[in-house]
């Protein structure tokens, strides 16, 4: 009976997580044809190179709003809907089945994210380019001008100046 030896390193690779974006990744540790592989065809690297196409989502801070980018490329303006409430943003998406080469596609995503404190819920708004990026922006609340506020004391009087 022969055994086959490989070298140690071929099934190591790194942890895999479930995540969006691996559900659409390639196995390439299990396509290729040699026994040993290219560290560019780690599922980490494979990650990095599709980064673009598959719906990551990016928050930023800054300084005067809450900006949220999403890849919906493979959804219509119809299919979207944004809400808020509760202390979060919520964008949901949904087409119905779609018949293709192979069957039937169905997509479906719910992503909550949760409004930091000082954002205007009530001011939160969303546009869709033309390349498929959602953007959603929620103001700061404005603290207002800066004013000066009068110490009292115990007794109710004004503190005087000295």
């Amino acid at each position: 009976m022969d055994i086959p030896i490989q070298h140690p390193w071929y099934h190591r690779g790194l942890p895999r997580r479930l995540s969006d974006s691996s559900l659409i990744e390639p196995d390439w540790h299990l396509m290729w044809p040699f026994p040993w592989s290219f560290p560019w065809m780690r599922p980490l690297f494979t990650r990095w190179f599709n980064w673009p196409d598959n719906g990551q989502s990016e928050m930023r801070l800054e300084k005067d709003r809450y900006v949220i980018y999403l890849d919906v490329k493979h959804f219509s303006p119809e299919e979207l809907s944004v809400s808020v409430g509760d202390g979060f943003i919520t964008i949901h998406a949904k087409h119905v089945d779609r018949r293709d080469d192979h069957g039937f596609v169905s997509r479906e995503f719910l992503r909550k994210y949760s409004l930091p404190s000082g954002v205007l819920g009530s001011e939160v708004t969303s546009t869709l380019s033309s390349d498929g990026m959602l953007t959603v922006t929620a103001p700061w609340a404005n603290p207002g001008p800066e004013r000066s506020i009068p110490v009292t004391c115990n007794d109710g009087t004004p503190k005087k100046k000295t």
